[in-house]
């Protein structure tokens, strides 16, 4: 995906990354750059955007959600598949705020990504820790936010 960015000079164009959770998912290796580079650059990309729409809260509420789910789950991993629907679901609120307006479709792509490789309780805590990666480099972007 390429994305044209204004960064006080001309207009870049920055292409975003691939989200790979696994460099070999057997071993449970995960990709080495993804909480460093991967989530850097997509921060860095979706913070450049309408400085009207994907503002930290708004972001915020799904990392929350995310974490709800984790902190409910996190003692009973056995549960997982169980509540599987129910993470999926946020795509769904993806949508909805997308539609609103509320967020960028580079947001949703990140976020969609990220869901569509979630299939266990490893996938979903790496996905958990991308998050938690990419926010923190986010507010870092947009300190003014």
């Amino acid at each position: 995906m390429n994305y044209k960015v204004q960064q006080g000079g001309p207009q870049q164009t920055l292409r975003l990354p691939e989200i790979k959770f696994w460099s070999d998912k057997k071993k449970k290796l995960v990709n080495t750059t993804l909480f460093s580079e991967i989530a850097f650059k997509y921060s860095e990309i979706i913070s450049s955007k309408d400085k009207k729409k994907n503002k930290r809260s708004q972001l915020r509420k799904f990392y929350d959600e995310v974490l709800f789910f984790y902190d409910r789950l996190k003692g009973e991993k056995d549960k997982f598949q169980q509540f599987l629907p129910y993470i999926k679901l946020i795509r769904a609120k993806l949508y909805y705020s997308l539609g609103r307006k509320h967020i960028t479709d580079e947001f949703r792509t990140m976020v969609e990504s990220c869901l569509n490789q979630v299939e266990t309780w490893d996938d979903f805590e790496v996905f958990k820790n991308f998050f938690e990666a990419f926010m923190g480099y986010y507010r870092y972007h947009r300190k003014d936010d």
